[in-house]
């Protein structure tokens, strides 16, 4: 699996789905090396929350990479280059309002391994587990997705800005903002 520089910071490996007796539908946060984090919110307002945190425009992104990929669900979320997440099935629902679709960095992943029932077990570079209701095959695509997603972003990130006349007529995403934000910063600490 792809293997990044990944420092001392919290690495977030996955976005799980759980049932909790108290909170109803909630967030099981889990970061490489580190305790899981229960939060009592569904994943999507995880997810949503994440987004703002690295100022990532979901709606926008994922319009973005529906085009690029061809398709129109499962669209892998890049929040960084270290963390692009996966979206995958992780449970059966219950109720109607319920959602089965959590999501896992696909730089966190050690390996893949097809269980009998058609699952997979999504092993994690810390050896933990997480459970998906995808074939092998379906698993392995969204991957690829995933390495795709994250070869556009570093040509992007390579480039530099070198072919802009490309972007002249894209709006810029909040997610550009807030690099040119930081690269500011940076030069600024530099004088």
């Amino acid at each position: 699996m792809l293997e990044q520089n990944c420092s001392s910071k919290k690495v977030l490996a996955a976005l799980v789905p759980r049932y909790h007796s108290v909170y109803g539908n909630a967030t099981e946060v889990i970061y490489l090396d580190r305790e899981p984090v229960l939060v009592p919110r569904t994943v999507k307002t995880v997810l949503k929350n994440t987004a703002k945190e690295y100022a990532i425009d979901l709606r926008a992104l994922k319009e973005k990479y529906c085009k690029l990929l061809r398709c129109v669900r499962s669209v892998p979320v890049p929040l960084d280059r270290e963390t692009i997440l996966i979206p995958l099935k992780m449970r059966r629902v219950i109720s109607k309002n319920d959602s089965a679709r959590g999501y896992v960095n696909c730089f966190a992943i050690k390996h893949v391994k097809e269980k009998e029932s058609g699952a997979c077990l999504v092993i994690l570079r810390d050896d933990r587990t997480v459970e998906c209701l995808h074939s092998l095959k379906s698993l392995k695509q969204h991957m690829s997705n995933c390495h795709f997603v994250h070869r556009e972003m570093a040509g992007a990130w390579e480039t530099g800005g070198q072919n802009a006349d490309e972007y002249l007529n894209c709006p810029a995403t909040k997610s550009d903002i807030a690099m040119l934000l930081k690269e500011i910063r940076e030069l600024r600490e530099k004088m």
